[in-house]
């Protein structure tokens, strides 16, 4: 469990970081970039903590459940993405591009999370990566 606590810490510090840029980019580019940088920031933020559930759910198995959550998690996250994606474009009028570049760093980011979470999984038996 510590280290579920450590990637919920690593999680919100790339939530504030972002929600930091997207206040910097209304204040000196524009509402339309602002828009698109914050809703890929909570993009990546919502698909971030249900990883996080499905892994507290899946410390509880064994790690190949685990595996098979953040796996079995896809198409849900394609969904939400679909959502999000159509939403902000005609809701908020927002910048695709900035979108683009929000949610391929979050997920870039809770990629490496995840990779290290599922490292530092104590399974007897298994060497860890170094």
């Amino acid at each position: 469990m510590d280290n579920l606590k450590k990637a919920l810490y690593l999680l919100l510090v790339f939530l504030v970081l972002g929600t930091a840029t997207g206040l910097a980019l209304m204040i000196f580019v524009g509402n339309s970039q602002s828009f698109g940088f914050l809703t890929g920031t909570a993009l990546s933020t919502i698909l971030s903590f249900l990883w996080l559930i499905g892994a507290r759910i899946g410390l509880k198995k064994n790690a190949l459940v685990l595996l098979g959550i953040t796996l079995g998690g896809f198409p849900l996250r394609l969904v939400i993405l679909a959502v999000f994606a159509f939403g902000g474009l005609y809701l908020f009028k927002m910048n695709s591009t900035f979108f683009a570049i929000a949610f391929l760093a979050g997920t870039i980011y809770s990629l490496v999370v995840e990779v290290w979470f599922l490292n530092t999984v104590s399974v007897p038996g298994r060497k860890k990566l170094q």
